[in-house]
């Protein structure tokens, strides 16, 4: 059986070739953008999670624990960690504090500023001045160093960089016993966005400011030797930990069993916290990140979903017109076959066996040419200069190749197949079938369905082809997926209900002509214009897939310059800076290159019933010439939409009465 059904394909070496291609490309090319959306997902994964977000990513713990009981607490910690980072190498760090002590001398508010020891990692410090404290000889002040933000609250003078050498005495806030401490050194911070300074309560700012919540000034930590701590010459209170993970292995389909099993980690710890009273805590930001992470990952998926879908749609349709054409060409040889007593049994065999050596070398040869293919556009184009490397393996591209073969093999198969159920076709079965098919409705039927298909598409708001389940848990909707392939489909279904009277029109053109080829091409496609049905679809419907895939290339790279905007506001954002809102203007007005700088004031405020607002507070004055704002989302320019916030001109009254003569001094 295998050699006839070769020498079958060798008499129709032109179609079989062209099947094999389609399936061939449609499998490597299809397998190629599984693979660049997985391995894309998973370097933009791993990007987030090392430095974009790598600050929300620790796990911190905090407990009341005497020195004594820090072996098994830090024990704990680390099966902590394992069970809220599973399958992911971590690491530990600890900060021990000491009771919060009192400052002598005049608080800042009502209250004395208090200060607390501790031991912080001295690999993330810089000496500034002094050395570093060692041991605590008996009978002798605890050696502690002071961070610069403190050290002038610590007696330092202006233009002494140090008090080293001074003796204080702290008070116990909590036992009343007084601890002398003598000040060896000053040290700064060596990486103030270092997310180790979770771990200290200021941050690592070394002071944090009263404020009308609370009327005392906060100091330190000031740094002893861990001997202090664990001979207790220095009462020990509570730890911080804090977990963080190695997330080089991360990949996008571990994110949502990191995020369940972080939360189910806080939520028991939290709970028997309260339940049992003890003083322990834990906190993290990494499942709301990993969350919106798993969102941003299923949106760009859907999207990419979305003309993979399309690439599919015509290569079925490529692959079809193909397959009937190979099932034309072996018409009369079944025939034969037939009249020579083969049942259709076997005549199905022959064919199967046909359609396993026209898709086989497909399903062998897509996943080993889509791994190359994936490395080529990792190499050119924005991939590259993105710096995203996409030379690992590429798993995804062997599902989707194996499924273009399978689907090709049954679109290869599906003419004998119908072919066998309904005997041997009639002259003219091709154009009465399909103009059966435009006489039932099949194509306003299709319409009808991108028609809904699409209003539900338009009403999905921001969050593109992504629904929610019944559970509000966000997946992607094969409905919304599907939406603009069937509204394609739909528009080229369409285009043959025009090919008649567009085949009429034609002959009528050509047959002015004076060259005979011309007019019998036309009165040929006139007389069956059913016949070019097929060509006439997939050309169509590969000029549509091009057009909108321009149209949304476009869309997409506006879309971002216009989120990016809306993020910023300007060229350059600055946030985080210590000085207040109003203050910002002039000081970075003032620096080399900067043309305009417009302070920005951000705040939360309670709007009732449990609702948040923000409010935005700038110069509008100063903005509206600079507001990135499209001319197409108002009927005015920035200037004239946010020139009636302004203040108004001061009225007289306002400006008061000018008053004869001059103003004495009191």
């Amino acid at each position: 059986m295998g050699l006839f059904v070769l020498l079958r394909l060798r008499a129709h070496r032109l179609p079989a070739a062209a099947a094999l291609l389609t399936v061939l490309l449609a499998g490597t090319v299809l397998g190629a953008l599984a693979g660049v959306t997985s391995a894309v997902g998973d370097a933009a994964v791993r990007e987030a999670l090392q430095s974009t977000d790598a600050a929300a990513t620790p796990l911190l713990l905090q407990r009341n624990v005497e020195h004594e009981g820090l072996p098994a607490a830090d024990a704990q910690v680390r099966t902590i960690a394992a069970q809220a980072f599973p399958g992911l190498p971590t690491s530990v760090a600890a900060l021990a504090e000491s009771d919060p002590y009192g400052l002598p001398g005049p608080a800042t508010g009502g209250n004395t500023d208090i200060t607390v020891l501790a031991t912080p990692d001295r690999s993330k410090l810089l000496l500034a001045s002094g050395s570093w404290p060692g041991p605590a000889e008996p009978g002798s002040p605890i050696p502690v160093a002071v961070p610069l933000a403190a050290a002038a609250r610590f007696g330092a003078e202006p233009g002494r960089t140090a008090a080293t050498g001074d003796v204080h005495s702290l008070a116990d806030r909590l036992t009343g016993k007084t601890l002398p401490i003598r000040i060896t050194g000053v040290y700064t911070i060596r990486d103030p966005a270092d997310r180790y300074w979770q771990l200290d309560p200021l941050g690592g700012k070394g002071t944090s400011s009263a404020t009308p919540d609370s009327s005392f000034t906060s100091y330190g930590p000031l740094l002893v030797d861990t001997a202090a701590l664990s001979t207790g010459a220095v009462p020990q209170r509570q730890v911080f930990w804090q977990v963080t993970a190695d997330f080089r292995a991360m990949t996008a389909a571990r994110l949502g069993p990191v995020a369940a099993a972080q939360s189910a980690v806080v939520h028991r710890l939290n709970t028997a916290a309260s339940s049992s009273g003890q003083n322990v805590s834990a906190t993290s930001d990494l499942p709301t990140l990993l969350t919106q992470l798993q969102q941003t990952v299923l949106l760009a998926r859907s999207a990419l979903l979305v003309t993979m879908l399309q690439l599919a749609l015509l290569a079925v349709t490529t692959l079809l017109l193909v397959a009937r054409l190979l099932a034309a060409q072996h018409r009369s040889g079944d025939a034969l076959l037939r009249a020579r007593g083969a049942a259709p049994g076997r005549i199905a065999a022959l064919a199967v066996v046909e359609t396993a050596l026209l898709a086989l070398p497909a399903a062998v040869l897509a996943p080993l040419l889509a791994g190359p293919l994936v490395r080529l556009l990792g190499e050119y184009g924005p991939l590259a200069a993105s710096g995203v490397r996409l030379d690992g393996p590429v798993p995804a591209a062997a599902g989707w190749a194996a499924g273009a073969a399978v689907v090709g093999a049954l679109v290869l198969f599906a003419p004998v197949l119908a072919r066998l159920r309904t005997g041997p076709a009639q002259p003219g079965g091709r154009q009465s079938a399909l103009s059966g098919i435009l006489r039932g409705g099949a194509d306003a039927a299709l319409v009808a369905l991108a028609v809904a298909a699409y209003w539900q598409l338009s009403h999905s708001g921001s969050s593109g082809a992504l629904s929610p389940d019944s559970s509000g848990v966000l997946g992607i909707d094969p409905v919304l997926v599907a939406a603009p392939a069937l509204a394609l489909c739909a528009g080229t279904v369409l285009t043959l209900r025009l090919l008649p009277p567009a085949a009429h029109l034609a002959e009528r053109l050509t047959a002015r002509l004076r060259g005979l080829p011309g007019a019998l091409a036309g009165w040929e496609v006139s007389r069956r214009p059913q016949q070019a049905a097929g060509p006439v679809l997939v050309l169509a419907l590969a000029s549509a897939i091009g057009t909108l895939a321009v149209g949304q290339g476009a869309s997409w790279e506006r879309s971002q310059r216009d989120q990016a905007a809306f993020d910023t506001g300007g060229d350059v954002r600055v946030a985080g800076s210590d000085t207040p809102g109003f203050g910002q203007g002039g000081l970075y007005a003032a620096l080399p290159g900067v043309t305009r700088a417009v302070p920005v004031a951000r705040t939360s405020l309670p709007l009732g019933a449990d609702r948040i607002g923000e409010l935005l507070a700038l110069d509008t004055r100063a903005e509206g010439g600079s507001y990135p704002l499209r001319s197409d989302l108002a009927d005015r320019d920035a200037a004239r939409l946010l020139g009636p916030l302004a203040d108004l001109p001061e009225t007289d009254a306002q400006r008061g009465i000018p008053l004869p003569g001059r103003r004495r001094p009191r």
